[in-house]
């Protein structure tokens, strides 16, 4: 009897002192993994990620803009019902673009105004606006690369009294681009883009085009 006494005796005191140095063990183990954070330090904390995320972009810790102007060459084949012939237009482009996510993706946007044609059996004109999300990086030394992707929309009148060829259309298209070009400046580069399309719409007399263009790129 006094055996069991001073065992049940034994277990109050353990216990006893279990509940007594329990919030002192659990303060002492959490107080190695958890610190307290305030609402500045936090602020502070997302404040200085935020910076880090914006020295990516550019030296300045702002995203680039992007500038350029270019010669463009636009081959494609015109079709109707009645026959088909190919068509090759040159003329100026406009860009516009800046840096999205870091330096090395981009958005952009293009105008191409090509020169119209006329002769006596053939008259044209070719407009078109772009828009396109690409990616570029260092390829050795100065020389880098970029892809790109995006959509565009031309603007296409034809007339081939010839071949009894009568078009004036605007049709969507998808595109798909690849640029090489040089870094002659740290705002000033140099290169070549080749790009292609293909319509968006069935019926459009243009479905298919190649295009072929020079480009001078500066970033502000």
């Amino acid at each position: 009897m006094k055996q069991k006494n001073a065992a049940i005796s034994i277990r109050f005191i353990l216990a006893t002192f279990f509940f007594i140095s329990a919030p002192t063990l659990v303060w002492a183990l959490s107080g190695r993994d958890y610190e307290e954070v305030g609402y500045d330090d936090l602020l502070n904390e997302l404040t200085v990620k935020k910076q880090k995320l914006q020295q990516k972009n550019s030296p300045s810790g702002n995203p680039l803009r992007h500038v350029g102007i270019g010669f463009a060459n636009s081959f494609s084949t015109i079709s109707n019902r009645k026959s088909s012939t190919n068509l090759h237009a040159s003329g100026i482009q406009l860009s516009a673009g800046t840096d999205l996510i870091s330096p090395e993706w981009y958005a952009e946007g293009v105008f191409r105004n090509y020169s119209p044609s006329t002769n006596y059996n053939e008259d044209s004109s070719l407009r078109e606006l772009e828009g396109k999300i690409g990616y570029t990086n260092n390829l050795e030394n100065i020389w880098h690369y970029s892809i790109s992707t995006g959509v565009s929309n031309r603007f296409l009148r034809y007339t081939n009294n010839q071949r009894g060829i009568s078009i004036n259309e605007s049709a969507p298209s998808l595109v798909i681009a690849t640029s090489l070009f040089a870094q002659v400046h740290k705002n000033l580069s140099i290169g070549a883009e080749i790009s292609g399309r293909t319509s968006m719409v069935n019926t459009s007399a243009e479905q298919n085009s190649f295009d072929f263009a020079l480009r001078l790129n500066t970033s502000l």
